[in-house]
């Protein structure tokens, strides 16, 4: 189990990444006035087929995020659903880790974000997700220990 948590917060860290990378583009796609407020104002800036393409990325990311924990737990859905939750709470942390990182962003906990819009916009302060990911690494760990 700890060489799978060991992975699977290696490839959360590399997914975090890309993500965070994916946010840097679409700032510098979006007009000037935009890049200076919230996601949410660089969401609203973006043509729509941009963010049709950034909502199939979200959902490709979905899918990668349970297949990984699919792979690492092949016979278990216990397991699956712990190594999932592992992954996703990681990955969600570590992006904003590197959004600080690369631009700066966010300022502080109480900014607003988008945070996913699948199956809809989705917006609250970035304290938000962060505190429901370390929800999510505790359930992991109880489920992972008594699978």
């Amino acid at each position: 189990m700890r060489r799978n948590l060991l992975w699977l917060t290696a490839y959360a860290l590399g997914m975090a990444y890309v993500e965070a990378a994916a946010v840097v583009y679409l700032r510098l796609l979006a007009p000037a006035s935009a890049t200076d407020g919230s996601h949410a104002a660089i969401a609203a800036a973006l043509p729509p087929r941009v963010v049709h393409t950034e909502i199939g990325r979200e959902a490709a990311t979905i899918v990668m995020l349970i297949a990984v924990a699919c792979l690492a737990a092949r016979r278990s859905w216990w397991r699956r659903l712990g190594y999932l939750l592992w992954v996703f709470a990681l990955w969600d942390i570590l992006y904003y880790v590197w959004l600080r990182v690369l631009i700066g962003w966010p300022p502080s906990l109480m900014t607003m974000d988008v945070l996913f819009l699948i199956p809809f916009v989705w917006v609250a302060p970035v304290v938000f997700p962060v505190a429901v990911s370390c929800v999510m690494m505790a359930l992991a760990l109880v489920i992972l220990r008594r699978a």
